[in-house]
């Protein structure tokens, strides 16, 4: 075993000393320099130590669901501040953001990040967040709508041109 002061190698049983509310394992001649004799147990040798139990996985967690701003963000945001009498910059405050910021936001030149979204929900009682639909599926009844794909717009241009 090594000094955990010096480094050289320990002749003999280490010596428990306090050096700052630490217990270190020291040779005798910087137990003798440093710190106060201690009643802690000897250190085991790496061998003896028992391995520290694993951590039990956490439970898998589901997939976190894509979400996506409501297309009129800006005025449910201003509707819901004006309805419940707070100003601009009382709601800013409110958020720990700049007025301009929450201004641009209302006018819908800035989306807000999905933070600051979800304070902007609990602060004025109001679903800004909603689940994002796929690209080129609606959800209609279980029918599937896509787009024309290259191919049908070549044939829709070919029987046009005849």
């Amino acid at each position: 075993m090594y000094c955990e002061i010096c480094g050289r190698p320990i002749e003999g049983e280490p010596i428990p000393v306090e050096v700052d509310k630490a217990v270190l394992y020291v040779c005798r001649s910087c137990a003798a320099q440093y710190g106060k004799r201690t009643t802690q147990h000897q250190p085991q040798s790496v061998a003896q130590r028992k391995p520290a139990p694993r951590p039990k996985p956490a439970a898998p967690r589901p997939p976190p669901l894509e979400v996506e701003l409501v297309e009129n963000f800006g005025a449910v945001i201003r509707r819901a501040r004006e309805n419940l009498g707070l100003s601009r910059e009382a709601l800013a405050a409110m958020l720990g953001v700049k007025e301009t910021i929450l201004r641009r936001i209302e006018a819908g030149q800035l989306q807000p990040d999905l933070a600051l979204a979800k304070r902007l929900e609990k602060a004025l009682g109001v679903r800004l967040l909603v689940e994002a639909a796929e690209e080129g599926v609606a959800k209609s009844g279980g029918k599937v709508e896509r787009g024309l794909t290259l191919g049908e717009v070549a044939e829709i241009r070919d029987e046009g041109e005849e």
